[in-house]
């Protein structure tokens, strides 16, 4: 498995590659400020750089994550249309860098399921693919009724917000049959990266708080049991686990750990 971080894009792209930890071969970022409706023009000689050290690096698949503020399910349709246009302005940005995976929020609650494949049908792409990600109150089933009108999409897997969401890592019984919900309902083949999180709130809670590698509630054995998936440990595992100095080599050797068993 490749192992990789979400990677700050502050003073440029072209900076990210250099901050992506050694041992580290993939990155994860946004595609521009994550707490701002308004897009900074992107830089040419910023861009090209961004791509040369990517390429010099071997950093692969190279994935790029919507930012905070698009709302692709609110009923508010002047905000839903705003959400639109600011997704696809990232999606464009993010096939300008080369991105391989552009990863969007699918969270399915009542009521909301044709607002969520209208605005998925109204998003524009052309060289990335666009992954789903489960949120902390997902169910596969239900992201199924939705992933099956767009066949051209994948999805990102976050440890965290599934175990949040009730499915319990730590059991072999129940990994196995979560992965079954998912091959029966998506398709397992569709799974396409892993977002690597330990959960800071219990099993269940349905509410999303990252924490380090085997130090939250999933601990140890969830990942263990994750790692030893003949599938799953094909698959290239970003973490956005808290920062903090020496955080990011802390959990890169966690990770690199907990895979051998």
């Amino acid at each position: 498995m490749r192992f990789g971080f979400h990677i700050s894009i502050s003073g440029g792209f072209s900076k990210v590659p250099d901050r992506v930890p050694e041992g580290c071969g993939t990155l994860q970022i946004f595609p521009s400020n994550p707490r701002g409706w308004k897009k900074k023009p992107m830089d040419k000689d910023d861009v090209e750089g961004f791509k040369i050290k990517v390429k010099e690096k071997g950093l692969s698949p190279v994935v790029v994550h919507s930012t905070y503020l698009p709302k692709i399910n609110t009923p508010k349709k002047d905000l839903r249309e705003k959400s639109i246009d600011a997704l696809n302005q990232e999606i464009e940005r993010a096939e300008v860098l080369g991105g391989d995976y552009f990863i969007i929020h699918l969270g399915v609650k009542g009521g909301e399921v044709e607002l969520l494949k209208d605005t998925l049908r109204r998003l524009k792409y052309r060289t990335i693919m666009i992954l789903l990600e489960n949120t902390c109150y997902s169910r596969f089933k239900d992201m199924g009724i939705i992933m099956k009108d767009f066949p051209d999409m994948g999805l990102c897997f976050d440890t965290a917000h599934a175990f949040e969401a009730g499915y319990d890592l730590r059991r072999e019984d129940k990994f196995r049959d979560m992965l079954k919900e998912i091959d029966d309902h998506i398709g397992i083949d569709r799974l396409k990266l892993i977002h690597l999180n330990d959960s800071m709130t219990p099993l269940g809670s349905k509410v999303d708080r990252h924490y380090h590698i085997g130090r939250g509630y999933i601990g140890a054995l969830g990942f263990i049991n994750l790692f030893r998936n003949e599938y799953f440990s094909t698959l290239s595992g970003i973490m956005e686990t808290p920062g903090c100095e020496g955080c990011d080599k802390m959990n890169l050797r966690a990770v690199q750990y907990l895979s051998q068993f």
